[in-house]
Order: C-alpha cells, then sequence, then structure tokens
C-alpha cells in the first residue's frame, strides 16, 4: 500500500468519526469516498457505522463500480459517488450525510432561503438546490443529482427527504461544506421560532458574493494537496504559494459579514 493511500483511508476514517459525532450518520448512514488514482476510489462499506471505521474496512472500486479490494461490501449508494466524479472532474471527494436540520426542511417542503445568511452566501454564493425525491440507493437518486452536482458553482446538493452530497477536492473540504450547511439550517431555524427570518440588502448580498468569490481561490490552493484531478495535477506547493499571494483578509470577511448583519437589524 502506497503512502498516499493509507493517508486517504485514514482521513475517510477521521472525517467518517466527526460525522457521526456530529449527528450527520447516525447508526450505519451516510458514506464516504476519495479519489486515490485515475481508475481507482476509495468508499466507506455498506451497514457498518461510520464512527468505528478503520482503514482496513475502506473498499477500492473503480470508476465504473467495480469492487477491486476489501472483504465488505461496497455501499449501496456507490452510484451517487460515481455521478458526482463524472459529472465533476475537478474534484476528489464525496461525502453523502443525513444532517437532520438539513433533511427536515426538506420533509417539510422548505428551501432554505437566500439572502439570508451571510455563511450561505460566502460559503456556497447563496446556492444550496434542493433534487427531486428518488428512492435511496438505486441509479435513480444518482441521476437525481446530476442536473445540480455538474454546475461547479455548486458543491452541495439536498436530496429531497433524504439528505445531502457536498463534493470537494479532498474529504475535509467536503466535510466542512457539509458543517456548514447544517450549521445555517440551524441557524434559520431557530430564527423562525423567533418570529422570522429578516432578509440582507441587495448591496450586502452584492458584496458577500465577492466575499465568496476570494474564498474559492483561497480553498482552491488549500484543499488540493490529494486531489488526482487533472485540474489539479500541479504541484500541490505551488499552488498554495500562489494562492497566498492574494491572501483573503480575514478581517475584511468579518466586516463584510458584521455590516450585513447590523443593516439586517436596523431594518427591523
Amino acid at each position: 500500500m502506497t503512502e498516499l493511500e493509507r493517508k486517504l483511508r485514514e482521513d475517510i476514517c477521521e472525517v467518517a468519526r466527526r460525522m457521526y459525532n456530529a449527528g450527520f450518520m447516525a447508526g450505519s448512514d451516510g458514506n464516504l469516498s476519495t479519489i486515490l488514482s485515475e481508475n481507482e476510489i476509495l468508499i466507506t462499506p455498506s451497514r457498518l457505522c461510520k464512527g468505528f471505521l478503520q482503514p482496513s474496512d475502506i473498499v477500492k472500486i473503480d470508476k465504473q463500480g467495480n469492487q477491486l479490494e476489501g472483504d465488505l461490501p461496497v455501499t449501496t449508494e456507490k452510484a451517487v459517488h460515481l455521478a458526482a466524479y463524472e459529472e465533476r472532474p475537478d474534484i476528489c471527494a464525496v461525502a453523502h450525510t443525513h444532517p437532520p436540520i438539513l433533511v427536515a426542511f426538506t420533509v417539510a417542503g422548505l428551501d432554505l432561503p437566500k439572502s439570508v445568511l451571510p455563511e450561505i452566501e460566502i460559503m456556497f454564493g447563496g446556492r444550496v438546490p434542493l433534487a427531486q425525491y428518488a428512492t435511496p440507493g438505486g441509479s435513480a437518486l444518482a441521476d437525481s443529482i446530476r442536473p445540480y452536482i455538474r454546475d461547479r458553482a455548486n458543491h452541495v446538493v439536498l436530496m429531497d427527504h433524504h439528505g445531502l452530497v457536498a463534493v470537494g477536492q479532498d474529504i475535509y473540504q467536503a466535510s466542512i461544506r457539509t458543517e456548514h450547511a447544517e450549521a445555517a439550517a440551524k441557524v434559520i431555524f431557530y430564527a423562525r421560532q423567533l418570529g422570522g427570518e429578516k432578509p440582507l440588502s441587495s448591496e450586502n448580498v452584492k458584496e458577500l458574493h465577492q466575499a465568496h468569490e476570494k474564498v474559492v481561490k483561497m480553498e482552491s490552493g488549500i484543499y488540493s494537496g490529494y486531489c488526482h484531478a487533472e485540474e489539479c495535477s500541479v504541484d500541490p506547493a505551488s499552488q498554495l504559494s500562489t494562492a497566498m499571494l492574494a491572501p483573503v483578509d480575514e478581517a475584511e470577511l468579518e466586516r463584510i459579514v458584521r455590516d450585513a448583519i447590523r443593516q439586517t437589524m436596523q431594518a427591523r
């Protein structure tokens, strides 16, 4: 086993523990994967609790879905991962989880509102699309996300009555996007218990989207270390150095968010 494969197996297990502890992968729910090489994918097995996986539990498949290594059966939702990789040659990891507040929004027939929460605008450019319902475990579920995940502006896709798919250049980026999406849903849920959310101004949203573009550029230099997509076939160190030439000003991001919140409060 190469050092890269060993590291990626450990990363999947670490992220699986985090997602389990956060309540996003209850029981045997959820599945994670990352690209190992041009035609090899490491992916979690079926029917095991993801909070207690060992590196040896991780299964290896090819991009056609054939199992190459591993004694355990591959997740029944491997088609979702294969579809994401087919549609997005710029990614190397997929996290499919069941964050409870996000799923509750879909069960209630509610969309996450746009132009309300700075984090949604900065992290996702205001986009958290919802795919139509499809039966879990089959090709229909994979096909339901294709129209949305192929859009490179979309980093997460909600699946109606089911869960969330988040993609990234490595499994940590995909999991962080999962956490941000669920945190945003939780804030909106709480706001509705307190009387309802208040929209941001168009000026605030425009400024937040400009910040989003900066965040995307910064992250392209942080999470590409293990990415084997053609678009990441450059030296990660040089890529990170290039990104650091124009770093995101954290103080400026904080100012943008604070201004948006303050103007929202004044508009009440």
